[in-house]
């Protein structure tokens, strides 16, 4: 009950306290609109489940985040009633607008997404307490699963197939479901401290994983316009799937050969949307191709100019296939298709190439000496 005013005072306007039974619902219309940052990025996920094949399941995991969050609801709600907001949590949330920052600044939406993921979820712990964000955080982790491009990474890092990464991330959604409702019924609860100290951890081993593969080189763009001596050249028709899956940059194909060796080549000028540019062996694995290893190095041509590429390992319709894989800007090139990410600028021109030799019974070092011995003439 409110208290008595005393005959004579008069209440400040605005200084009635507000009741009790609404601060609940109001921390918990906080912690809602704290998703906006990630509601702005579904448009751009919407429109990579109808285009991209390694994406065009992950609908399903922002359903099964749906029902995992669904089900603690009733505890994020008891943890508003008993808590304060908690301004531990702002730390957190800096780091998330961080990261969502950096997507812009970067132009990676898997950033802005992973940040936008983060936000929402510091915003369930700033309004509703630690115990209720402890209780969603298994629910953001299957959110986070649905991710744009992380199946690609799966398959990136672990070389394994599209389908093999969509499983690895069914089963660890299912495992964040367990650990919800293990957290539901129990009363464990992490204390935040050690929290932090894990997830420090964590972003300084993902940083430095990340980070690996940047070296860079002189610009080397090979003119394939030119015949050098001893090579002849020949323009070969792009496929309509091709065509498709470079959709606002230009790319050229050409045949490299001479009386022994043929190579084929794919010059890609780079458009001014970085999100329709994709790692070769994405381009692969959309055409059928088994990767058997990929790896980011730095090969030395015979002249001694120095090359980083992604050397690819593949099996293409049976056939043993090696490829070279760089990208080249107005200053430099790279091998590691994440640096050039990072490097890449719409006011600038980069061009991806790719050159690739059929083992046809030969060994990869008798492959990659040709390969080469041919770029060398350039």
């Amino acid at each position: 009950m409110k208290e008595p005013v005393s005959a004579g005072e008069n209440p400040v306007p605005g200084s009635e306290p507000v009741p009790a039974a609404s601060l609940p619902w109001m921390r918990l219309a906080g912690a809602f609109l704290a998703g906006i940052p990630f509601f702005l990025t579904l448009p751009y996920s919407c429109r990579s489940w109808s285009v991209s094949p390694m994406d065009r399941l992950n609908w399903v995991f922002h359903i099964f985040f749906l029902l995992v969050a669904a089900c603690g609801i009733p505890s994020v709600k008891d943890s508003a009633v008993r808590s304060k907001p908690d301004w531990f949590a702002l730390p957190a949330v800096a780091a998330a607008a961080g990261v969502y920052v950096a997507g812009f600044v970067q132009h990676i939406y898997l950033l802005r997404i992973l940040g936008g993921v983060g936000i929402w979820w510091t915003g369930v712990w700033y309004f509703c307490g630690w115990g209720a964000a402890w209780v969603q955080l298994p629910a953001f982790g299957v959110l986070a699963l649905g991710s744009t491009s992380t199946t690609f990474l799966l398959c990136n890092r672990l070389l394994i197939s599209p389908q093999t990464a969509l499983f690895c991330k069914l089963a660890a959604a299912v495992v964040c479901a367990v650990m919800s409702v293990v957290f539901i019924l129990t009363d464990f609860v992490m204390k935040r401290e050690v929290f932090w100290f894990l997830l420090a951890s964590a972003a300084i081993l993902t940083g430095t994983v990340v980070s690996r593969g940047g070296s860079s080189a002189a610009p080397f763009r090979p003119d394939l316009t030119v015949a050098p001596p001893g090579l002849a050249i020949q323009d070969v028709a792009l496929s309509e799937d091709t065509i498709r899956f470079f959709e606002g940059s230009e790319a050229c194909q050409y045949l490299v050969k001479d009386d022994v060796f043929t190579c084929s080549a794919l010059v890609v000028k780079c458009g001014s949307d970085i999100h329709k540019i994709h790692p070769a062996s994405h381009c692969l694995r959309s055409g059928g191709a088994e990767i058997l290893s990929e790896t980011v190095v730095t090969r030395t041509l015979p002249d001694g100019r120095s090359l980083p590429v992604t050397e690819i390992q593949s099996i293409v319709h049976g056939m043993p296939i090696l490829t070279f894989v760089w990208y080249t800007g107005p200053e430099e090139t790279t091998g590691s298709f994440f640096a050039f990410r990072r490097k890449w600028s719409a006011s600038e021109e980069w061009r991806s190439y790719q050159f690739a030799i059929s083992l046809d019974g030969g060994s990869v070092d008798a492959a990659r000496k040709i390969m080469l011995s041919v770029l060398g003439k350039f």
